[in-house]
């Protein structure tokens, strides 16, 4: 009583009475910087007015809900016991016929006042929300803070009335706890269920919807609703508890065949391990290559010997014509024994050292051309087109010798023809006196004289 007291004069001081407290609270900056947007007077009222439409619920809701909640068999508010069979109750009457009657009555509203309800119900919710958050600027009058207080204590009052209605439509036992808990809960903050001699405020208009709605609190929900309605559960019944206890039986024997299996699983495991390991170490590496280069050499040795044997090259045994062929290199040694033995030694030298040094001369004419070419395609201020054509001269490689002549005789071709070409162009073309024509002009001229000198050296 004393904790219900304390409730209900903080339902109707607080607002006043700290008043300048709260507006000076709802003023001060955040952490984090401005300070906190808080609804105004206006903003809760306009909320007000969309939530009821400037009019109260219609009492005949409240004669609606006591007259569903009449039956007999819901137990009262002082039902004992807390355990029920079914959500109907077999009753016999004196003719011996037994009809079943609901232990819970279930009944609903019209659809076109039930959506009424809903909408109420949302906006109310959405009001409560604002009014928690609402703080009375400083300078407001007393006046203000009550009709605050008003709007709280009619919001309250209709979602009491809304969920007492929501506890009749509610199919099961669930849906009724959660609505009956919810419909008390609202009946506490305008005062029902206790007498301390304290009106409460509420918006002109609605003083006989709160009146209907004490007595309805007071009348038919705290006697038809059962007292320990969140308290209640079905009976457990021989066939349910044996339902149970075979579910355990078969729970405990599907984890002890599961335990088994993963033991005979992780036995197994174990066994290919081991059985992978021997395998493993049983493994025996065959050198493959090293074989198949033991019987490749072993056949091509084969072969070399029988060709060695078969005297195929014609060695010491003559082919089908002439003799062989050790044969005849020993009659051209004999040979060239007598021209030796015919002529001088001195003689012989002599002419080794002159061709020596007419090969060593034309190895250096060879570079030379090589080097002057490669000067010639490089003569600096030629037109693009004849650096393009003069291009080959730059692949001549640097050691240009008789023995590789022959490789790059086309090039050396090439190139000579190409700076022919371009000399006849320079020397007949008009304007001769341009420093790159005339460098182009003499550098080619000189190679051609160079190489009659040699020529005529020789």
């Amino acid at each position: 009583m004393k904790k219900r007291s304390w409730r209900v004069a903080l339902a109707i001081v607080p607002i006043a009475s700290l008043a300048s407290l709260a507006s000076h609270a709802a003023s001060l900056p955040t952490p984090s910087g401005p300070a906190i947007e808080v609804p105004s007077f206006v903003d809760v009222d306009e909320a007000f007015r969309r939530a009821t439409g400037g009019r109260p619920l219609d009492t005949a809701l409240l004669s609606f809900a006591s007259s569903e909640m009449r039956p007999a068999a819901s137990g009262g508010g002082n039902s004992g016991g807390g355990l029920i069979e079914e959500d109907v109750l077999p009753i016999e009457d004196v003719t011996g016929a037994v009809t079943t009657v609901r232990l819970l009555p279930i009944a609903g509203v019209e659809p076109a006042t039930a959506r009424e309800l809903h909408r109420r119900v949302a906006l109310h919710e959405l009001l409560l929300g604002a009014l928690r958050s609402y703080r009375e600027p400083e300078g407001a009058t007393a006046g203000r803070s009550e009709e605050v207080l008003q709007m709280a204590n009619t919001a309250h009052l209709e979602l009491f009335v809304a969920h007492s209605l929501a506890y009749l439509e509610g199919q099961s036992r669930e849906e009724k706890c959660l609505s009956y808990q919810r419909a008390t809960e609202h009946a506490r903050y305008v005062g029902f269920g206790a007498d301390f001699g304290l009106p409460v405020p509420v918006r002109a208009g609605w003083e006989t919807l709160l009146e209907e709605a004490r007595t309805f609190y007071t009348g038919p929900f705290a006697e038809q609703i059962p007292a320990n309605l969140c308290a209640m559960r079905k009976a457990v019944r021989k066939a349910e508890v044996e339902s149970m206890l075979r579910a355990g039986v078969d729970q405990r024997i599907r984890s002890r065949v599961e335990a088994e299996i993963d033991a005979t699983s992780q036995s197994l495991a174990a066994k290919e391990r081991q059985y992978a390991a021997a395998l493993r170490d049983s493994a025996v590496e065959l050198p493959t290559r090293e074989i198949f280069l033991l019987k490749k050499t072993v056949e091509d040795t084969a072969t070399l010997y029988e060709f060695v044997e078969r005297d195929t090259l014609g060695l010491e045994r003559a082919p089908a014509t002439g003799q062989p062929l050790l044969s005849r290199l020993r009659a051209k040694r004999g040979e060239i024994d007598r021209i030796r033995s015919n002529a001088s030694a001195a003689g012989v030298d002599a002419d080794v050292a002159a061709a020596r040094a007419t090969l060593e001369r034309h190895a250096a004419l060879l570079g030379a051309v090589a080097e002057t070419l490669r000067e010639i395609a490089r003569t600096p201020g030629l037109d693009w087109a004849t650096q393009e054509k003069l291009g080959v001269c730059a692949t001549i490689p640097d050691a240009l010798t008789p023995e590789n002549f022959a490789e790059y005789a086309g090039r050396v071709d090439a190139c000579l023809t190409e700076a022919a070409r371009a000399y006849g162009a320079l020397k007949d073309a008009a304007g001769a006196s341009d420093p790159a024509r005339v460098a182009f002009v003499e550098r080619v001229s000189g190679l051609s004289k160079a190489y009659i000198g040699y020529i005529n050296s020789l």
